[in-house]
């Protein structure tokens, strides 16, 4: 991505001509499906809305399996040929599971791993569905940006983190629209930056009283 300069950012993000001159409507062949509705409704929430959808969707996997699928043998075998979970799921499911769930997983695995002694550097299966995921959200945001009322919604968020914004930025070949893209980012950036150096400057005792 072409890094731009303070001055030229400025004229991207401030001009209204530019912005209306990049501003494109594609045809509307991208359909709404149920993924679409989850991504605008994450968009009014503070923070990166892919971030937050695969954070909503993952606790929503944990609890399905404590609820549902615990005893699932073919769950189970599944965490079992995997060695259990890595450290963060594991840590998550702490957070999120309930005891006895949590007990009759954990004996399984114990009890599995005590009789083979082997070490099993297999991918943690939620590590794996989380990488499907992602892949699978941040296809369908390049894909949605060619609609207009996804980016009006896009505007209630603080934009996207740098590691999605790159990834939904390599899925769009449209030259437009990439630029559309990243004229967005920069302006989110700089109004992160504005209310970051707020923050700074209250906390200067010239600012004292002033409310944060």
């Amino acid at each position: 991505m072409k890094v731009l300069k303070k001055d030229k950012l400025e004229a991207h993000v401030n001009t209204p001509e530019f912005l209306k001159k990049i501003t494109h409507r594609h045809p509307g062949h991208v359909e709404k499906d149920w993924l679409y509705f989850d991504l605008t409704e994450a968009v009014s929430a503070e923070g990166c809305p892919v971030c937050l959808l695969l954070e909503k969707r993952e606790k929503r996997q944990i609890d399905f399996l404590f609820y549902e699928n615990v005893n699932d043998p073919g769950v189970r075998e599944k965490l079992r040929r995997a060695g259990g979970l890595c450290k963060w799921h594991t840590r998550l499911f702490l957070q999120e599971g309930d005891a006895l769930g949590l007990s009759i997983l954990a004996k399984d695995l114990i009890s599995q791993k005590w009789k083979s002694g082997e070490q099993n550097d297999r991918k943690c299966p939620l590590c794996q569905t989380y990488e499907e995921n992602e892949r699978r959200v941040v296809k369908a945001v390049a894909d949605y940006l060619s609609l207009e009322d996804f980016w009006e919604a896009l505007e209630k968020s603080p934009g996207f983190c740098a590691r999605h914004f790159g990834q939904i930025s390599r899925h769009i070949s449209e030259g437009t629209l990439r630029q559309r893209l990243e004229v967005f980012q920069l302006r989110k950036i700089e109004e992160l930056k504005a209310k970051l150096e707020e923050i700074i400057r209250k906390n200067d005792y010239h600012s004292q009283g002033e409310k944060i």
